[in-house]
């Protein structure tokens, strides 16, 4: 049984919104061929990306049988998302997605 492959990559995100992403350690530049199940691919945010700046929920498109899952880690810092290579698909459109998290507002909830 071969080994799931990770496959990392480095975020940067500026104020206008445009993402850069490069991979590391060897990983394959876009679009990314997944031959072994459960293969995973994760985006890490760079440190130069404002604090503030978490990912929220992909979107996934042209995968009609849900090969791809995903799970926010490190504080929305960092998304990996697992591709079951289940099904045969010619081009799965993932798309990251970026917000910020804004303070705490301090409600006070005073029940009448």
């Amino acid at each position: 049984m071969t080994t799931p492959p990770n496959y990392n990559y480095s975020v940067s995100v500026d104020a206008e919104g445009v993402f850069t992403i490069i991979p590391e350690g060897g990983a394959p530049e876009s679009p990314i061929t997944v031959t072994v199940p459960n293969t995973t691919i994760t985006y890490t945010l760079t440190s130069d990306t404002p604090a503030a700046m978490v990912f929220l929920a992909p979107q996934i498109t042209n995968d009609p049988e849900g090969d791809l899952t995903w799970e926010i880690k490190d504080s929305g810092r960092c998304i990996v998302i697992t591709d079951s290579d289940a099904d045969e698909e010619d081009a799965i459109c993932v798309k990251l997605v970026t917000g910020f998290i804004s303070p705490d507002p301090q409600v006070k909830n005073e029940p009448v």
